[in-house]
């Protein structure tokens, strides 16, 4: 019995080094995990930065206290529910045909719904034997959460070094932060109300305000771009050349799309940028979510060699095929400053907005193709 008790405990644990992963790991690509939720469409833009945070700060909560082995019963139970939660929703990705990754671990390990589906079902039954067979008293001592919660951060470090490339400041701080909440968990104080109010709340506001929302700060809707050439090139400025053809032409790379009436919306991607791809899925969603006119939608990719990147854009960014033109490199980095995405709302040729990927508007995009 003895063994299943220490099975149980280890086993626990285990599980909430797997919840501390895969919340740290979302926070490294939030940007990706917050287009995930709001690809579905069920929510606006802004309550999906919301979720996305919440979801994080959720795991992160859980694998504290599953790691401390506080509230056994408390935590055991939330977290069954959390992971029945999630099963449901990805489910539903499921039915609808998802099958792109589903975020659970960021971009560490791309599992796609049913493979989440499956992942969350042993962690469920793992729970399970923890919720009968463990030990309701014992606890493991500061030094051995600290041990924990290093060789974590060994992981996660590793996998920013080898994978992205890249050592992410925020997300080490993170890690700090949790550690904190982590060896304080573990002291014999842990019970008293305001010390456990304070454990909680420490991720929530290290969350928020490492990677506050976008809608807290990019709200200006005057991106810089080179307007005079953008005007020039689709037959306003000038120095314009207007031309009835639809090909490209030298010294007006845009003038034959008819750009310079009517309503438009016009996206500046290089097809092999990331966060190209997020603003191509935002703006996708924004049209099928409310049913927008998409063919008032142009993107505009520079000529490239690889013409394999642009399906690998659509197929990567999961956008509808809009209207499309490819113009001259140089003309296309010209007009952006070399600075993209770059999204304008086009009125009559009057540039209305522009925005980068943080900073497009949910509302605004969806007022400027419903006016009349």
């Amino acid at each position: 019995m003895k063994a299943l008790s220490v099975s149980a405990s280890v086993l626990k644990i285990l599980v909430g080094v797997v919840f501390i992963i895969s919340a740290v790991s979302k926070f490294i690509t939030i940007d990706s995990f917050e287009m995930y939720v709001f690809s579905f469409g069920l929510f606006p833009l802004g309550v999906s930065f919301y979720i996305a945070r919440f979801v994080l700060v959720f795991e992160l909560i859980l694998g504290t206290a599953l790691i401390s082995h506080r509230h056994h019963r408390f935590t055991l139970l939330m977290t069954l529910l959390f992971l029945l939660c999630f099963i449901a929703f990805l489910t539903y990705a499921h039915l609808v045909g998802r099958t792109d990754s589903c975020h659970c671990f960021g971009d560490m390990l791309p599992f796609d719904p049913v493979q989440s589906i499956l992942k969350n079902a042993v962690l469920i039954l793992i729970l399970l034997f923890v919720y009968k067979f463990a030990s309701t008293e014992w606890y493991p001592r500061w030094w051995l959460v600290m041990i924990i919660y290093l060789l974590t951060a060994v992981v996660l470090f590793f996998y920013m070094v080898k994978v992205l490339y890249a050592l992410d400041m925020l997300a080490l701080v993170l890690m700090i932060v949790v550690l904190c909440v982590g060896l304080l968990a573990s002291m014999p104080f842990y019970g008293r109300w305001y010390v456990t109010t304070a454990l909680v709340l420490a991720p929530l506001v290290a969350t928020f305000i490492l990677t506050p929302p976008d809608s807290w700060f990019y709200t200006d809707t005057d991106e810089r771009f080179d307007k005079d050439l953008f005007l020039e090139q689709i037959g306003v400025g000038e120095n314009a050349v207007v031309t009835d053809s639809t090909e490209v032409v030298s010294g007006s790379e845009l003038s034959g799309l008819g750009l310079a009436k009517g309503r438009h919306i016009i996206g500046f991607f290089s097809p092999k940028c990331g966060y190209c791809r997020l603003a191509a899925e935002k703006l996708s969603t924004i049209v099928t979510r409310h049913e927008l006119d998409g063919d008032r939608i142009i993107y505009i990719f520079p000529q490239v060699k690889d013409t394999a990147s642009y399906a690998n854009f659509y197929k990567m960014s999961r956008s509808a095929h809009y209207n499309e033109s490819r113009i001259d490199k140089d003309v296309f980095v010209k007009i952006t400053r070399a600075s993209f995405p770059i999204v304008l709302l086009l009125d009559d040729g009057e540039v209305k907005a522009s925005f980068a990927y943080r900073n497009i508007d949910e509302a605004l995009v969806r007022d400027f193709l419903k006016k009349e």
